[in-house]
């Protein structure tokens, strides 16, 4: 039996407040690809753009590692801090933090070292080696400050504080651009000057933040680790390693398209291939926003068995990124000529470049779907399920399609093949959970096979105002709700003026600690207790650490409760009340 009034005005109020960081972060970061490329491309030629191009390998490895640690190390802090592990969420991150020093660390001198025989690899034209052989040099050292930061900033986000990881993002790409052109035009660098200023946008960005660390509220919940720890990471990289393995399918099909299109169309058709590729970059700005924003939230209502949270969650997301992608692509498949203007593109055939961006940004409408399932599946630990799709997303299905459209249509059938592979995806996707829906045996239910309650387990879930009134009706109708379903009279009552003290303690910290008027409820009748999880947004607010000389509301809470915890799970205050069943609540 469930007692269900429950609304998304939390969950969604969340996702949107991380939705807007999420989305200057990212765009942050596709101002590293995007505009780069413009002003490279601008300053020197379109060779140069080629170049950035072929590096661009080192640089998916590179997000394929802080994709593993920071994505998958924050959606870990985030469900553990729903779970009340507050101390082991602290010791994951510290862990994944090092390990990220460490592992960038080893790159940069191995890449060091075997440079010279790298280089000609991704780079066949002898004429352009020795400059690309430079850029790729200064390229590898950044490394050892891209990773770590990236981390950092992704797990600022399950921390509760999504805009300190924006601002590091903003800053470090922000001095990026500027020292593309004081490097390029006034120091005449050449291409390698791309490279020296990311690393010093990195790099002043990290002294910043350091410099300021000491004056914020806010601390890096850094703990002292021993080697035990270091099986956390591999917890960590669980959960990231379908997103990484997505990132190194993206470096795998970069390359095959360079090849292919090398193969079809010589030099001109690579360059429209990385005008293609480029136009990802103004579509992750929204895609990533939307999966960035619902991953670290999706983890932590996971934590806390909140199923209805995360079906809220999922739909909110898809119909957020289906917008943004349907906006992009309608921008794209209108004005193609603006895209090719801002990378400066005078290629021989216009025309051709012009079709082979409108058929290409067709991905978008799929994949934002594709993404969104693949970040779910990996957050509630559907590992193969994440894997399959992220594979068949980065390579696995576009060489087979590519290679049939090509042998068919050419050139054009490459820029077919992207959006072809999306929509089988998401055709496959949805024909497997439904299939896995039906035959879960009740388990899951619906298309996003959102988990389904215990139905030997009675669940009261409900919103309500943070008002007297409000509360009042919602005490009382708790307390109906345990009687109802065979708790005893004076536990019930225990279970009811738990939540009367609780909320009694909120409102006296109102004007100050709680940005939204609602609240929610998650109460559930358990063989031996009654648990009871209550959430809001706002400033950290911890009953645990409350003078009870101050609050008498808490010291009666602390009573009358078997267990009161709290956690400050991704900006909302989670404190869990749990009761007895044996009557034997102290008094």
């Amino acid at each position: 039996m469930t007692g269900t009034e429950r609304k998304g005005v939390l969950v969604n109020r969340k996702f949107y407040q991380y939705l807007g960081p999420m989305l200057l972060s990212e765009l942050a970061i596709s101002l590293n690809e995007f505009v780069d490329g413009i002003i490279v491309s601008q300053l020197l030629g379109s060779d140069a753009m080629s170049m950035v191009g072929m590096a661009s390998p080192v640089m998916y490895v590179f997000a394929v590692i802080y994709i593993i640690l920071g994505v998958g190390g924050s959606a870990a802090y985030a469900e553990y801090s729903g779970m009340q592990k507050k101390e082991k969420a602290d010791r994951l991150f510290s862990v994944v933090f090092a390990s990220s020093v460490g592992i960038s660390a080893f790159i940069a001198t191995v890449g060091m070292i075997c440079l010279r025989p790298l280089a000609p690899l991704m780079c066949a034209d002898t004429v352009i080696l020795p400059e690309f052989t430079s850029y790729l040099a200064v390229t590898i050292i950044s490394g050892v400050l891209i990773i770590p930061l990236q981390v950092l900033i992704n797990c600022f986000a399950a921390f509760g504080y999504p805009q300190i990881g924006t601002k590091l993002n903003l800053a470090a790409n922000a001095i990026n651009l500027v020292m593309d052109y004081v490097f390029i035009h006034y120091f005449h660098t050449g291409v390698k000057g791309a490279a020296m200023a990311t690393f010093s946008g990195y790099l002043i960005a990290l002294m910043w933040f350091i410099l300021l660390l000491p004056g914020r509220k806010v601390s890096v919940p850094l703990r002292k680790i021993s080697l035990k720890d270091v099986v956390l990471v591999r917890e960590a990289a669980g959960k990231g390693v379908a997103m990484s393995l997505n990132q190194l399918g993206y470096a795998i099909k970069t390359f095959f398209g360079n090849s292919l299109s090398m193969t079809l169309a010589g030099i001109e058709g690579v360059t429209i291939f990385t005008l293609c590729m480029q136009s990802i970059s103004i579509i992750s700005i929204a895609m990533g926003g939307v999966v960035e924003a619902m991953v670290p939230i999706g983890a932590a209502l996971k934590g806390q068995k909140d199923f209805k949270g995360i079906k809220i969650l999922l739909r909110t997301a898809m119909i957020a990124q289906f917008i943004a992608c349907l906006v992009c692509t309608a921008g794209v498949e209108l004005f193609p000529q603006i895209f090719l203007y801002m990378y400066n593109y005078s290629g021989a055939d216009t025309a051709a470049a012009d079709l082979g961006i409108r058929i290409f940004s067709l991905v978008f409408i799929f994949r934002g779907f594709v993404l969104i399932f693949m970040y779910y599946f990996q957050i509630v630990s559907r590992k193969l399920y994440a894997s399959f799709v992220s594979i068949y997303d980065g390579f696995a299905g576009l060489i087979p399609i590519a290679m049939i459209l090509t042998g068919a249509f050419g050139i054009r059938g490459l820029w077919m093949a992207f959006p072809a592979v999306s929509l089988s995806e998401l055709i496959i996707i949805i024909l497997a959970n439904l299939y896995i829906s039906a035959h879960s045996g009740g388990k899951y239910h619906g298309l996003l096979l959102v988990e389904t309650e215990d139905e030997s387990v009675p669940v009261y879930d409900v919103t309500v105002q943070l008002d007297t009134e409000d509360i009042s009706d919602t005490v009382v109708s708790l307390q109906r709700f345990c009687e109802s379903n065979d708790v005893d009279q004076r536990t019930s009552v225990m279970i009811a003026l738990s939540l009367e003290e609780m909320i009694s303690y909120m409102l006296d910290n109102k004007e100050h600690s709680i940005s939204c008027d609602e609240v929610d409820i998650l109460a559930k009748i358990r063989e031996d207790n009654i648990m009871m999880d209550i959430r809001s947004i706002g400033t950290p607010l911890d009953p645990t650490t409350a003078p009870v000389s101050e609050y008498s509301n808490v010291e009666v809470l602390k009573k009358v409760a078997q267990k009161l915890e709290y956690a400050y799970v991704v900006g909302m205050n989670q404190t869990r009340i749990m009761v007895r069943r044996d009557c034997e609540a102290r008094s």
